[in-house]
């Protein structure tokens, strides 16, 4: 484990809380992404500079739901922790972030013309992504 997994993961996770945050609605399942992204990624807890962001993020998953406040709250977390990191999801969103987009949109079970219309949007300011490969 190393630093490039702790970025791949928190863009992510920056990604799921994007897709979620679409339509202004935390639904279970959405809820339950978000918690399945703390047990996929609790093994990076191993190293220090992951555990910062993972104390922050994990009471507030870890209360049974998310709200839209706790959903700001997330994301200024995560928005703190790439730019303490040197990273800056607004310049440099990735495959991980896309990744992550596509997870929280596709959550809730029920996709809307406004996250469609929110992803090609996201999808026309960032198509430097076109050249790169998916991730497996």
């Amino acid at each position: 484990m190393n630093n490039q997994e702790i970025r791949n993961a928190a863009f992510q996770l920056a990604g799921l809380i994007y897709g979620i945050s679409l339509d202004g609605v935390v639904t279970k399942n959405e809820y339950e992404a978000l918690k399945s992204w703390c047990l996929e990624n609790e093994p990076l807890c191993e190293l220090e500079l992951f555990q910062k962001l993972y104390r922050e993020i994990k009471p507030i998953i870890d209360d049974g739901k998310v709200n839209s406040e706790e959903i700001e709250a997330l994301k200024t977390i995560i928005t703190r922790f790439l730019e303490a990191n040197g990273e800056d999801q607004e310049v440099a969103p990735n495959m991980y972030f896309l990744n992550g987009i596509f997870k929280g949109i596709l959550a809730s079970g029920d996709v809307n013309t406004y996250e469609i219309y929110k992803l090609n949007q996201w999808l026309e300011k960032n198509e430097h992504l076109k050249k790169i490969s998916p991730l497996r």
